[in-house]
C-alpha cells in the first residue's frame, strides 16, 4: 500500500468527512467501487478521494478489522495491520472527503465498529448502506456463494438462510443484509444523520442512478465521472450456476480455498461462464415464500421510521412480484452445454498461464546464465591479479577494505 499524501499533516479541519462504504454485496457495490476507481483522478481533483493503490488494500483491510484469520500458505499478502495503515491515509489525505470502501464491512460488530471509528479521528464518519428488494436479492446471493464454493442447491440455502439464521450461511446473510441491524450496530458510534441507505434502483432505471444517489451523500457532481466501463460482479445463468456446484461437490476437501478463488471462481465463474449466462432467476423456494414477505415488511418499516439517512425509495423494496414465477431447471443438454463450454474456457485460460510461466521461466535463465558469466570473469580476473605481487598486495587491501566495511 502506497504512503498517499504522507509528506502532508494530518488532516483535522472541520469539514472533512471520510466515507465508509460499507456495502452490502450483491446491491451495486462492485460498480460504484469501479465507478470510483475508474475515474478516481478527476474526482480526487474535485475533493473525492478513494484513498490507497487498488481495491485490494480496502479488501485486506476489511479482513483486517474483521479480524479473518491468515492462512500462512496462502500466498497473498498477510492483512494483519491493513486496516491501520488505510485509515492514516483516509485521514492524513488533503481531501476534502475521502473514501474507504469493502463490501464485507456491512458485517462489522458493534466493537469492530467502534474500532473502525475511532481510527478515523479527526475526520467526520459517514457511512453508505445499499441494500435491495429481497426477493431479487437472493439468487444473486445463492449464485455468489456458489462461486465461494457451496455445494448447496437455492432451495437448500434459502431455506438455511431463513431457518438458521445463527449459524452456517444464514449468519452470514443476516450479517450483512438485515438494513435494519446494520444501520443499529453502526449507530453505535456514527450518528444516525451520518448513516445513508441507498435503494437500489429495480430494472429498467438508467445505469447510473445508482451512482447519482451516491454522490447525493458524497456532494460531489455525477457528472464528473464519465468512465462507466466497469467489471461489475454479474450474476450467473441457472444452468452456469448448477455447473459450479456440482465442480464444488466435486472437489477435494484438500483444495486450497486461494486456489478456489483463482480459478473457480475468478477464471471459470468471471471469464468464462458468466459471459454466456442469460439473465432471468427461478421462483422463491415455497417453504420461505411468506417469510421474504414479512422480512420486507420489517425492513421497510424499519427504514422508514427514520433512523437513518435514506436516499432513494422505500418502494424499490417491496416485493410484487408473482414469488412462485420465474425459470424453470435447466435442461441436461443446457448443463451439457456450459459444462463443455466451461472446460473449453479452462484449457485456453490454462494454456495462457503455461505460456506466460515459461516465457518467466526462460527470462529467469537468461539472467542467471548472465549473472552466472559475470561471476566467471571476476574470479578469473582476480585468479589472475593473485599471481603477481603488486596486484596480490592491491588485492589484499580492497578485500580487508570491503570485509571493515561489511562489519564496522
Amino acid at each position: 500500500m502506497g504512503n498517499e499524501d504522507e509528506a502532508s499533516e494530518p488532516a483535522r479541519k472541520a469539514g472533512r468527512r471520510v466515507i465508509i462504504h460499507v456495502g452490502a454485496p450483491k446491491t451495486g457495490t462492485t460498480f460504484l467501487q469501479g465507478v470510483l476507481w475508474r475515474n478516481r483522478q478527476a474526482l480526487r481533483a474535485a475533493g473525492l478521494h478513494i484513498v490507497g493503490q487498488s481495491r485490494g488494500d480496502h479488501y485486506r483491510a476489511g479482513h483486517d478489522i474483521r479480524g479473518v484469520e491468515y492462512n500462512p500458505k496462502d500466498p497473498r499478502p498477510d492483512w494483519a495491520g491493513s486496516w491501520d495503515v488505510l485509515a492514516a491515509l483516509a485521514v492524513g489525505s488533503q481531501a476534502r472527503t475521502t473514501v474507504i470502501s469493502d463490501e464485507h464491512l456491512a458485517s462489522l460488530t458493534p466493537e469492530q465498529v467502534q474500532r473502525a471509528v475511532s481510527s478515523l479521528k479527526g475526520r467526520e464518519v459517514h457511512v453508505v448502506y445499499t441494500t435491495r428488494n429481497l426477493a431479487r436479492l437472493l439468487p444473486s446471493e445463492h449464485q455468489e456463494y456458489v462461486k465461494h464454493r457451496s455445494p448447496l442447491t437455492y432451495e437448500e440455502w434459502a431455506t438455511r438462510v431463513f431457518n438458521e439464521r445463527d449459524r452456517g450461511p444464514g449468519k452470514w446473510f443476516w450479517s450483512v443484509h438485515s438494513p435494519v441491524d446494520v444501520v443499529n450496530r453502526w449507530s453505535t458510534a456514527v450518528e444516525a444523520k451520518n448513516i445513508h441507505v441507498l435503494t437500489l434502483p429495480m430494472p429498467g432505471a438508467p445505469k447510473d442512478e445508482l451512482w447519482h444517489r451516491f454522490c447525493v451523500v458524497a456532494d460531489v457532481d455525477p457528472g464528473l465521472a464519465t468512465d462507466f466501463e466497469v467489471l461489475g460482479n454479474d450474476s450467473l445463468g441457472l444452468a452456469e450456476t448448477e455447473v459450479l456446484r456440482r465442480v464444488n461437490k466435486a472437489l477435494p476437501k484438500t483444495f486450497p480455498r486461494w486456489h478456489h478463488s483463482g480459478l473457480a471462481r475468478d477464471v471459470l465463474a468471471t471469464r468464462i461462464l458468466g459471459p454466456r449466462s442469460k439473465s432471468g432467476r427461478p421462483p422463491v423456494p415455497e417453504p420461505i415464500r411468506e417469510a421474504v414477505l414479512l422480512q420486507t415488511e420489517a425492513n421497510v418499516e424499519g427504514l422508514g421510521s427514520g433512523m437513518c439517512d435514506l436516499v432513494g425509495n422505500l418502494e424499490e423494496l417491496s416485493v410484487t412480484d408473482d414469488l412462485a414465477s420465474g425459470l424453470k431447471p435447466p435442461t441436461d443438454a443446457e448443463l451439457l452445454d456450459a459444462a463443455v463450454e466451461g472446460i473449453s474456457g479452462l484449457l485456453v485460460q490454462m494454456g495462457r498461464m503455461r505460456d506466460d510461466r515459461r516465457r518467466a521461466e526462460g527470462g529467469l535463465r537468461r539472467q542467471l546464465t548472465a549473472s552466472g558469466q559475470v561471476a566467471r570473469t571476476r574470479t578469473r580476473v582476480a585468479s589472475m591479479v593473485d599471481r603477481t605481487r603488486l596486484g596480490s598486495a592491491a588485492l589484499s587491501r580492497y578485500r580487508n577494505a570491503r570485509e571493515r566495511s561489511n562489519h564496522p
